[in-house]
């Protein structure tokens, strides 16, 4: 999941485009992780030694790693650590950017060396799943913590990011979450949360994104018909909301229960309180992820 908020940091920062990491988020699983980029990540290279061994490379056949060892940069040890690395999933992402030419080594360097020490982040963060660490990581992002509830905007939100990585995919990037009262959206579907406390749920988006969503949940199952995509859509809310009551339950002793989910069609959701609307950037397009707690 540290992947898809790289992506949003990375936006959010103007480094890159959203039609850039749209791209690169399509092509990463293509993508062949390179030595020099690990090595920036380690520490080990600055960008501007990546650089020269790349371009001595034009004139010298060896492999990048051995050059290194030549050039003083890296030692045999070094080498052989970073070939028995584990490519992790930000990493393919930084990697397929500078492939494409969207950043250089050198911006993949500052940017992901401002990305941990924002976050307080190191390797281990980035390339695990640790929950406390990924709670921190969304309350951040989103600002969670100037709000009232922030603990379970942010329990909640971190549900629903490893929720989509599961279910949907992870081709996505978070963008900045705003303040609504109610929006204008061609499909939508909202459960609300009773019970300890009241919760409001929305999926939100354009019909063919709408669609698209659908399908990536139903698979092979998918049958392009619009109630199917209600279906397919409300199962998803359903089973968010479900692991998260059942985590409610488990880990704070918190009963609470799902309402009947709920369809509009081509008219303005007017939700008459104030929600966090979190709009999520997929190859296919974007889907608005609505939460009040």
């Amino acid at each position: 999941m540290f992947s898809q908020f790289f992506g949003g940091y990375l936006l959010n920062k103007g480094i890159v485009t959203k039609e850039q990491l749209a791209k690169a988020l399509d092509e990463k699983k293509n993508t062949r992780l390179r030595l020099g980029v690990l090595a920036i990540n380690e520490g080990l290279m600055t960008a501007e030694q990546v650089e020269h061994v790349n371009i001595t490379q034009q004139t010298v056949d060896k492999l990048f790693g051995d050059l290194a060892v030549d050039l003083g940069y890296l030692k045999p040890d070094d080498v052989t650590d970073l070939l028995h690395k584990q490519p992790t999933d930000y990493l393919l992402l930084g990697q397929t950017l500078v492939n494409m030419g969207a950043l250089t080594n050198s911006d993949f360097e500052d940017a992901i060396n401002s990305y941990k020490s924002k976050l307080s982040i190191d390797d281990d963060d980035l390339a695990g799943d640790q929950n406390d660490r990924l709670i921190e990581l969304v309350k951040e992002f989103f600002h969670f913590g100037t709000t009232q509830n922030a603990k379970l905007y942010s329990n909640y939100a971190t549900l629903l990011f490893k929720s989509l990585i599961r279910f949907i995919g992870d081709d996505f990037t978070p963008l900045e979450a705003s303040i609504i009262k109610d929006t204008d959206t061609p499909r939508a579907v909202r459960q609300d949360i009773t019970g300890a406390y009241n919760a409001i749920t929305i999926i939100a988006a354009g019909k063919e994104e709408y669609s698209a969503f659908a399908k990536r949940f139903a698979k092979d199952a998918y049958v392009p018909d619009p109630e199917f995509d209600d279906a397919s859509a409300g199962e998803f809310l359903n089973v968010c909301n479900g692991l998260y009551a059942v985590n409610e339950s488990n880990e704070s002793g918190v009963e609470i229960s799902l309402t009947p989910l709920n369809f509009t069609k081509d008219e303005k959701l007017t939700i008459g309180k104030e929600c966090f609307s979190i709009p999520v950037q997929f190859t296919f397009g974007e889907v608005e992820f609505i939460i009040n707690f």
